[in-house]
């Protein structure tokens, strides 16, 4: 077992303070036949957090110090055996778990690098002595029980774990009605940001993982009428925006959203000194806050680039571009997620995941970021294969 299936030129994680930015843990590839893959997600889910505990442990922290998890799984199902899956995974899950958790997003996508693990799982931990543990009594919960967060305050810091429209048996509420499930959706958030004493314009980031249909005008209208209801929550001081499509964990879900957000610090909007165009611009979305000496960047796109690497070339542009206008250089990305998405034949091959990988293996420095990798089922802007997003710590040592 490695901790990230080589060759994988990026590091597992990186230590900035307190802080502990992980990148995507996955297991080597099988040679299992796809018809019997699913067979061995509990064996795959064990590998990928022995592998993170060993990533999180090279930084002299522990699981008790996981504030934050992602977990990309792809399945090719319906109805309630897509929550028996995910049931399955999570109790492999929670026997690495502390008590109490993480907050936690667990998304379901087409693949994950190197295209053949079932299994993917990223993060943030934390060994700051500051931090609180956000369960609001106006709060959704999972089908089994878990113990994982709805937030966590650490230091000046909430991290929102992903919210859906659910009631407490994780059953999804308004199911198929996107007007309710958005405004529930946001409620929750609202409920975490009020119990960690933080409001709407604290909020840097915000992720929105929104229902893929096999039309792509159709999923692009939902993710417009999402942004037209959280239009109503943020009207002046929106965050940075990531959108990228989805299948859903609960039969009848059409999003689930996770934010971060940061409170007291003074705050400022960046964005790109040549006016280079990125997912929420044409929304009112900035392209990045400046928090700090902390960078949260939003999702960027340049789908007029043409090819995939043009495009992640592209991209990474737009993002150094950022880091500039913020007064630091790319050495300072710390963690940088990616969502690729294409149509092509080469997509089943994995062509494109090498694509990304060695496009950005050349425009990164060398140990100093952190990445994940997938393969998502829809991106919001016609044209588009690729997203990326990060967060940067300005003037590290």
């Amino acid at each position: 077992m490695t901790s990230q299936t080589p060759p994988w030129p990026f590091p597992p994680a990186r230590k900035i303070n307190t802080t502990v930015y992980l990148g995507l843990q996955v297991t080597a590839p099988t040679p299992a036949a796809a018809a019997a893959a699913t067979e061995q997600i509990e064996s795959e889910t064990h590998q990928v957090f022995q592998s993170l505990i060993q990533a999180i442990e090279s930084q002299d922290l522990t699981m008790q110090d996981l504030m934050k998890l992602h977990t990309y799984y792809p399945y090719d199902g319906d109805g309630r055996e897509v929550t028996e899956y995910w049931e399955r995974m999570t109790k492999v899950r929670l026997q690495y778990l502390a008590n109490p958790g993480p907050a936690a997003t667990a998304l379901r996508v087409t693949g994950i690098w190197p295209k053949s693990p079932l299994i993917g799982i990223d993060g943030i931990a934390d060994n700051s002595k500051k931090r609180q543990r956000i369960m609001p009594a106006h709060a959704w919960d999972w089908s089994v029980p878990t113990p994982f967060s709805q937030g966590w305050l650490v230091d000046d810091k909430v991290y929102v774990g992903g919210q859906i429209s659910a009631d407490r048996r994780g059953r999804a509420v308004a199911p198929g009605e996107l007007a309710p499930q958005v405004g529930n959706t946001l409620e929750f958030i609202r409920h975490v940001l009020k119990d960690a004493d933080a409001a709407w314009d604290d909020v840097v980031s915000i992720k929105v993982a929104y229902k893929c249909s096999q039309n792509d005008a159709t999923s692009r209208n939902t993710l417009a009428q999402i942004i037209d209801e959280m239009n109503r929550v943020f009207p002046q001081s929106k965050p940075a925006l990531v959108c990228f499509g989805v299948d859903l964990l609960y039969e009848g879900l059409l999003l689930e959203i996770d934010a971060l957000a940061v409170k007291g610090r003074k705050k400022a909007i960046v964005n790109a000194a040549d006016g280079a165009a990125w997912n929420g611009s044409a929304n009112g979305y900035p392209a990045a806050w400046l928090a700090g000496n902390e960078l949260f960047i939003g999702g960027q796109s340049a789908p007029a680039a043409g090819s995939l690497q043009a495009q992640t070339t592209a991209c990474m542009q737009q993002i150094d571009s950022l880091l500039q206008q913020a007064g630091g250089n790319i050495g300072d990305l710390v963690k940088l997620n990616v969502y690729y998405h294409d149509d092509a034949a080469d997509a089943d091959a994995g062509i494109g995941f090498g694509i990304v990988r060695d496009t950005l293996a050349c425009m990164l420095q060398a140990g100093r970021t952190v990445v994940s990798l997938v393969e998502v089922p829809g991106l919001m802007t016609p044209g588009q294969k690729v997203q990326l997003d990060g967060i940067a710590v300005l003037n590290q040592a």
